[in-house]
């Protein structure tokens, strides 16, 4: 890992997603988590004081950055909750097998390298009665600035640690057999090629359940 990633991309994205817009964005799924909680890309913390004490008895955070887990080891002084925070990567999730009742991935599928890898683990450690609580970047439903986000994408990619703002997280996760429940929507106040955003839930499909019908909108393609 270089040491921009290690050391300046954490604050910089630490101050991007703190932001009012973001903040609320996340304060619209956190709150709903239950159980023992997998923070899928926990990052800097900003999810910590977000979880309902009431409702939460175990949170684990997982991100390959210490630097950034350092930054959210501060946070955990801000709720009784247990955390729990480990050095890893999604695609290699170091839990058992069906020990989770929630996953919450806030803007961590984006930057993943392998979805299909991440949300098999994500399936392999969750309860089957459990559910994955999301909010992602999305390709946007007008087509000039769904190519926008095409042409800005390699930079953008560059500097926020591959995040990728077209990758369409429902699509992804119902490819991976759940169940979605997501709507797309425009944040005010932030720029145009990273407005678009999609918030949501997803449980797994249990044997013989079929899965939903192809969605439409601007979610129905899956960029990788």
């Amino acid at each position: 890992m270089s040491l921009y990633n290690k050391h300046i991309l954490p604050r910089i994205v630490d101050c991007g997603c703190g932001g009012r817009a973001f903040e609320g964005q996340r304060k619209r799924i956190v709150p709903k988590a239950r159980g023992v909680v997998l923070d899928l890309g926990v990052g800097t913390g900003l999810n910590i004081p977000l979880y309902d004490e009431d409702r939460v008895t175990k949170l684990v955070g997982l991100d390959p950055c210490q630097s950034s887990l350092n930054m959210a080891q501060k946070l955990t002084n801000q709720t009784i909750i247990p955390v729990e925070l480990v050095q890893g990567f999604g695609e290699d999730i170091p839990l058992e097998d069906g020990c989770i009742d929630t996953v919450v991935l806030t803007y961590t599928l984006c930057t993943v390298q392998d979805v299909s890898s991440v949300l098999s683990e994500i399936r392999r450690v969750l309860h089957p009665n459990g559910e994955v609580l999301f909010c992602e970047h999305v390709s946007a439903p007008t087509l000039w600035i769904s190519r926008v986000q095409d042409i800005v994408q390699r930079p953008w990619a560059s500097l926020l640690g591959g995040c990728k703002l077209n990758r369409r997280a429902a699509t992804a996760l119902r490819r991976a057999k759940f169940r979605v429940d997501a709507d797309t929507n425009k944040l005010s106040g932030v720029p145009f090629p990273i407005a678009w955003q999609t918030t949501g839930q997803a449980k797994p499909l249990k044997p013989g359940e079929r899965p939903d019908r192809c969605p439409t909108g601007p979610d129905l393609q899956l960029s990788i």
